[in-house]
């Protein structure tokens, strides 16, 4: 069995910092309540494997009460070396539940299950000794409450029969102990101790104190690992402590030749542990993230969870290429503060376990921006596809690039919009990176269709580069597939790579209309550090999408812009389409200069909105974003009719007649967010900060 050495001089600083939060992620609104959760394990079919494994799902997924979230300390003493010393460590302030502080289920389980979930959270179980000190330091002692000996009492109802008796005796005291305080007497300790290891697969338990101190339960291992009945209990106990200012854990001191009395009255306990967890021993590079800005000093990450993870190593940078040394934050705590305001971030992380000290490779860089206003654009990155140049990071070009128009971003990768972790209607425009993502990869799968589908027919705004998603989803792809391409992305693939499908002919593309201010643009054939660009598509625009430059022969279109509804949608919405990728633009003023055409675009010239109509005038709206108060100009015909502002869930917030060329839209009384105003036939977003 591996033992666990003593902790670097990182996670010390991490203890102290989160030391009292229990590392498992937020409850969910929808997660089941007790009651609800004993239903889905009641049946008697539910085989103890099927049964323990919902258990896991539970608790792994954060359906624990809040009032758990927060430790209670506790302190052990012993003489040690002829000198009274002590320990501090921190608990669960009451036996393992699944549920809601209002209705939660104390949740016996085996010592398999047990250990998975210790080893989850980066806890252990306690000792003898320990359920004895945690006992003397409980505020609220309840009396035991067995139930008469019988058949049931291994059984769930039998189980829940005794949780409500026990809900009971604690409800009695909560106005004078509130949830949180720690309790004891509840329920016997499934335990540490030499006993395991004396007879092969036993649970060893002990506890179960009465009013006076004495335990109804001796030390003892008679039953099999695979025996629980409704009096077990489950209380976890932070492994990370410090012990006279040095980083260790609960199982080393247990192992310590001198130290262990402070945590055992059984002497050393070699195998301070069940013999059943799997160490871990290789993560998952993280994947499924998202990093954002939470205010003007502070970024916020979101991480897919991840069992098997105890905290995440994060990795700052200013530039993208040169980074800090690591910070090591629980993976429940991932937040970067104390930055300097309106700085771009380039962030990457390492998945971390504590308990096995085990690290994951490192993952691709996103980046967001401490700006003083709410960021206003997504960068989603989908380029996972391992090709040649693919270094992880466009982020860098593409970020770089928003920040000097003076808009702020967040990003995320592409699992992560699947994933539910963000949402792309919260953000005023969203630029898709795909590189060279192709059919293997997927550029656009089914579930990032459906999602960037609903976000253009809700009036949303969308830049996408790549060289090869015509390839993947008109040629190659499905129905579903080529509907996306064609009327949401308005294009017709035609052939890979200009001059009639020569790869690597042609690193040119010529303006032909005035979206652009420039004449051409030129991206990597590998010459330019970035990476070679063999197989751009080329395609027709459809609809009254306008194509707006050329490859080198002046007739093969690779880049479009469109205005308007897009099938089955609500408000109008914008697109910008390149068949190259944004980032292998040379130089970096060149992809500055045409990253803010895009943005002018989605945005409007100087912060206004503007749609224009022929041969009647415009209307525009500025400065757009603000902070509740905006400006509506007209000119030509425009002056007559009512104006509507509604939420995102089509509730109109505000209906007014606009009766002159230039008036005031005050949203001050509203919360920050995205709002649709619609004015005849032209509907635009509007943003308050």
């Amino acid at each position: 069995m591996k033992k666990i050495h003593v902790l670097l001089i990182f996670l010390f600083c991490s203890f102290f910092s989160f030391s009292q939060v229990l590392n498992l992620p937020p409850r969910s609104a929808t997660a089941l309540t007790g009651s609800q959760f004993v239903v889905t394990i009641s049946s008697g079919s539910l085989s103890l494997t099927a049964r323990e494994n919902l258990i896991y799902t539970e608790i792994s997924n954060g359906n624990v009460p809040d009032f758990y979230r927060n430790l209670v300390l506790v302190t052990s003493r012993a003489v040690i070396s002829g000198l009274n010393d002590s320990v501090t460590y921190y608990v669960l302030p009451d036996y393992l539940a699944v549920g809601c502080d209002t209705n939660y289920f104390l949740c016996p389980m085996s010592p398999m299950l047990a250990t998975d979930i210790a080893d989850l959270t980066g806890c252990t179980l306690p000792t003898r000794k320990m359920v004895n000190d945690i006992w003397g330091a409980a505020t609220v002692k309840l009396a035991p409450s067995p139930i008469t000996p019988g058949p049931g009492m291994t059984t769930v109802p039998v189980f829940d029969q005794h949780n409500t008796t026990v809900k009971g005796q604690r409800n009695a005291v909560v106005a004078i102990f509130p949830l949180g305080n720690l309790v004891s007497g509840d329920k016997k300790d499934v335990v540490i101790s030499n006993l395991i290891y004396s007879t092969p697969n036993r649970v060893v338990i002990y506890g179960w104190h009465n009013t006076s101190g004495s335990p109804i339960q001796p030390l003892s291992n008679v039953h099999a690992d695979t025996y629980m009945d409704y009096s077990h209990g489950i209380r976890l106990i932070q492994n990370a402590v410090v012990y006279h200012g040095t980083a260790t854990t609960v199982k080393n001191i247990l192992q310590s030749s001198t130290l262990n009395p402070m945590l055992s009255d059984e002497g050393v306990i070699t195998t301070p542990q069940y013999p059943y967890n799997t160490a871990v021993t290789s993560l998952n590079t993280p994947s499924a993230f998202a990093v954002t800005r939470l205010n003007a000093t502070s970024i916020k990450l979101y991480v897919a969870n991840d069992p098997d993870v105890t905290h995440y190593k994060i990795y700052t940078s200013t530039d993208g290429i040169t980074y800090s040394a690591p910070q090591t934050l629980l993976k429940t705590s991932l937040l970067l503060s104390g930055l300097t305001t309106g700085q771009v971030y380039f962030v990457k992380m390492e998945a971390f376990n504590q308990t096995y000290n085990v690290t994951s490779a490192v993952s691709e860089v996103l980046a967001a921006v401490t700006s003083a206003d709410t960021d206003s654009v997504l960068v989603v990155n989908g380029f996972d596809r391992a090709t040649a140049g693919n270094t992880y990071n466009f982020i860098i070009q593409h970020g770089n690039a928003i920040w000097n128009k003076a808009k702020g971003f967040s990003s995320c990768t592409n699992e992560a919009l699947t994933a539910g972790l963000i949402d792309l209607p919260d953000y005023f425009a969203v630029d898709y990176i795909l590189g060279e993502e192709s059919s293997a990869n997927e550029t656009f799968s089914t579930a990032e269709q459906g999602l960037v589908k609903q976000y253009l027919q809700g009036g949303g705004n969308l830049f996408v580069s790549g060289a090869e998603i015509g390839w993947d989803l008109d040629h190659l792809g499905s129905v579903s597939d080529k509907d996306f391409y064609n009327n949401y992305l308005m294009a017709t693939y035609l052939y890979d790579a200009p001059n009639a499908g020569t790869a690597g002919s042609c690193y040119t593309a010529v303006a032909h209309t005035s979206f652009y201010t420039n004449d051409s643009v030129l991206y990597d054939d590998g010459t330019h550090g970035i990476y070679n660009v063999n197989y751009p598509d080329v395609f027709a625009a459809n609809g009254t999408a306008v194509a707006d430059m050329s490859y080198c022969s002046g007739t093969e279109n690779g880049m479009l812009h469109y205005g308007g509804l897009f099938p089955s949608g609500t408000a109008a919405g914008k697109l910008v389409y390149w068949a190259f990728p944004f980032e292998t633009v040379y130089d970096g003023m060149q992809r500055n200069s045409l990253m803010g055409n895009i943005i002018d675009y989605f945005f409007g010239t100087n912060v206004t909105t503007t749609i224009a109509e022929e041969n009647v005038g415009t209307f525009n709206v500025y400065p757009n974003p603000s902070n509740g108060i905006f400006t509506i100009e007209t000119t030509g015909n425009f002056p007559d009719g009512a104006y509507t502002i509604m939420d995102l869930t089509g509730k109109i917030m505000v209906r007014k007649q606009l009766t002159q060329s230039r008036e005031t839209i005050d949203l001050s009384e509203f919360p920050a967010g995205i709002y649709i105003l619609n004015y005849k036939e032209h509907t635009t977003k509007i943003i308050k900060n």
